[in-house]
């Protein structure tokens, strides 16, 4: 008999148990509701705008800040979920991530064109700024009105600040990778 097994089987069925209900309710609830709809909006759009803006130049680079920015947020966004700093009343699909408009869409896609539109850290920093201030003292207020996020202990203070330090942390990164590839072809 092994305790380990046996209570990791009790949890997953536990699990199970609590994924049946929440995919029980958002598909009776939840799917195709108006805010669903904006939810799949909040998704789409921003690809089709980085489509239509994306500079082939610095493609790579780009992509590359984008799913640095995408793997960060999915790891924290699930943190704070956990911990309870914030929770979604209504999500795009019951699974995680379940900010997934948010986490791949709405908040990669503008830091992929910044980097791509303001090549000088001082742009850049001034576009950062715009951008973590809009979203955390507009944008999520907004979503927080219309239900779509419920904070629980977190502050749009916090928001920003992480926008800031996400930003200039992958910037930095991407940078650095940029160096040394161009380092080899010299």
């Amino acid at each position: 008999m092994n305790v380990g097994r046996d209570h990791l089987q009790e949890v997953r069925l536990l699990e199970d148990h609590l994924f049946s209900l929440e995919a029980e309710g958002w598909f009776h609830y939840e799917f195709l509701t108006p805010k669903w709809f904006l939810l799949l909006g909040f998704f789409i759009v921003p690809w089709i705008v980085w489509g239509l803006l994306k500079k082939r130049k610095v493609l790579s680079e780009s992509i590359l800040f984008g799913v640095s920015v995408m793997l960060i947020t999915i790891l924290l966004d699930t943190v704070g979920l956990q911990f309870r700093f914030w929770e979604y009343p209504i999500e795009f699909v019951p699974v995680i991530p379940r900010a997934f408009p948010f986490d791949l869409s709405m908040v990669p896609v503008p830091y992929m064109l910044m980097y791509q539109y303001f090549q000088t850290g001082k742009s850049f920093s001034i576009a950062l700024v715009i951008m973590a201030a809009s979203y955390a003292f507009i944008g999520e207020p907004f979503c927080e009105w219309l239900n779509l996020v419920h904070y629980i202990h977190w502050q749009y203070i916090y928001s920003f600040c992480y926008y800031i330090l996400l930003g200039t942390g992958i910037r930095l990164l991407v940078n650095k990778i940029k160096r040394f590839e161009t380092m080899g072809q010299g």
